[in-house]
């Protein structure tokens, strides 16, 4: 399928059990969005719902999605049918939560340990679009990292109204389609999907709030599951209770609405931001110390499969080692690193930019000779590895940034196939392929 509709395929981004989603392209603007297109994995569905009736549902979803306008809601750009295939237009979002916090497919394994800081600005905002659909009477029913999206300038986007549920209906009752993800769903709604209310989407979302801030699934041993102060000491029993409650088996004991637990988060966040500012807790040697270190200077292709091994990261994509940082702060435009002897703009592009449009930005500077140079260019993932901070030390409150604290994203020079190239997450630290088509800020080197 290279066209559908007026838009153009590019490639496909996912695939779920009743819709692929793809990359396309718009006319004349040349907008690029996301196609969900009707596609049921198992003809069992279409067998026991009817092709007609899973047209009905899939359309609601747009239905649903168009009547929220909400900062943490993703819009409907278009819906319409070609050829008997229902599909619906979406925003594209190049960053995912599931992707900042390194979930797989295998979704048991271990995820990157996330500060507080990022923690509470992410989870906060997925609150705040969780109360906009829960005053509508809507129950989303899949909130899970994968359907929370991230903007290019930094906001959480709800997605994927497929198993949502309108407060009084039930239109999603197939038999035999599971509603919810394994891990993320509450109980009531694994039994009797049916009868979840707003409580299920503040369980997922607690789900969430624990692996966040532990790097792991919540495990009930006995029917008892470990507080996440047992796995991080930056956590007290604050941050216990409130994660503990949102996950409570019994709905009655849970958070009553998106709103409460919102209040009760921005609480104890306030509080944690206090007692951390005063005492800068938990600081710890930042890198090891290097009076010259040698890093690659020229672009490569690095094969996903070869990334770890090649640009010597763990498992979850983070340097295997760090190094203290030593910055001489030449002007407020630029630094020099006495680690590798480069100069690093510091404020950088200013605006998010995709691949193509950073190398023409670059370019753009050596035109202009800026600050007297001619020899700017995009540094690679090992010069970018070398400013990289160890995540369990990052507070804001502090340690000093050389860099702008409302850049998130770094293009690297380096790709990994035609259509992805290499970035870095300078505030978690981590090391990521992100697609040419998505959106990250530049510090360009010389």
């Amino acid at each position: 399928m290279k066209t559908l509709g007026r838009y153009e395929i590019i490639g496909r981004l996912g695939r779920g059990g009743m819709s692929a989603v793809y990359k396309a392209k718009a006319p004349i603007t040349g907008r690029i969005v996301a196609l969900k297109v009707l596609d049921p994995r198992d003809d069992l569905f279409v067998h026991l719902a009817g092709a007609e009736r899973l047209k009905q549902i899939f359309f609601e979803e747009a239905r649903i999605m168009g009547e929220i306008s909400h900062p943490h809601v993703a819009k409907v750009v278009d819906c319409d049918e070609e050829n008997g295939i229902p599909f619906i237009v979406l925003e594209y979002f190049a960053h995912s939560l599931g992707g900042f916090i390194g979930e797989s497919y295998r979704v048991e394994e271990p995820s990157r340990v996330i500060s507080v800081t990022r923690t509470g600005f992410y989870i906060l905002q997925a609150l705040k679009g969780l109360e906009r659909l829960h005053f509508s009477g809507i129950i989303h029913r899949d909130i899970k990292p994968l359907n929370l999206m991230i903007t290019n300038d930094d906001r959480i986007k709800i997605i994927d109204f497929g198993l949502s549920r309108v407060r009084g209906e039930e239109k999603m009752k197939i038999p035999g389609l599971q509603v919810g993800s394994p891990f993320y769903a509450a109980p009531e709604q694994e039994a009797r999907p049916e009868t979840a209310d707003e409580r299920a989407d503040i369980y997922s979302l607690g789900v969430l709030s624990y692996r966040m801030l532990t790097g792991r699934l919540p495990d009930r041993v006995n029917g008892r599951l470990s507080p996440p102060s047992s796995y991080r000491p930056d956590l007290n029993w604050a941050w216990d209770e409130l994660i503990m409650k949102s996950m409570a088996v019994k709905p009655s004991e849970r958070f009553s609405s998106a709103k409460q637990m919102r209040r009760v988060f921005e609480e104890v966040y306030a509080d944690w931001a206090k007692e951390s500012e005063t005492g800068c807790l938990f600081i710890e040697e930042s890198g090891e110390r290097e009076e010259s270190l040698p890093v690659r200077m020229e672009p490569e292709r690095i094969a996903y499969k070869d990334a770890r091994q090649s640009l010597r990261l763990d498992s979850l994509m983070r340097p295997e080692r760090y190094y203290a940082q030593r910055f001489e702060l030449l002007d407020s435009y630029h630094i020099r690193d006495l680690n590798t002897g480069l100069l690093w703009q510091t404020k950088g592009s200013e605006y998010t930019l995709d691949w193509m449009q950073a190398a023409g930005y670059v370019a753009y500077l050596n035109r202009q000779g800026w600050l007297g140079r001619k020899n700017w260019r995009l540094p690679t993932i090992e010069e970018l590895a070398t400013i990289l901070q160890p995540p369990t030390v990052t507070r804001d409150f502090c340690l000093h940034s050389a860099f702008p604290r409302d850049i998130h994203w770094l293009w690297s020079s380096d790709w990994c196939t035609k259509k992805q190239a290499w970035m870095v997450d300078i505030i978690e630290c981590f090391v990521e392929r992100l697609d040419m088509d998505g959106a990250a800020s530049v510090c360009a080197v010389s």
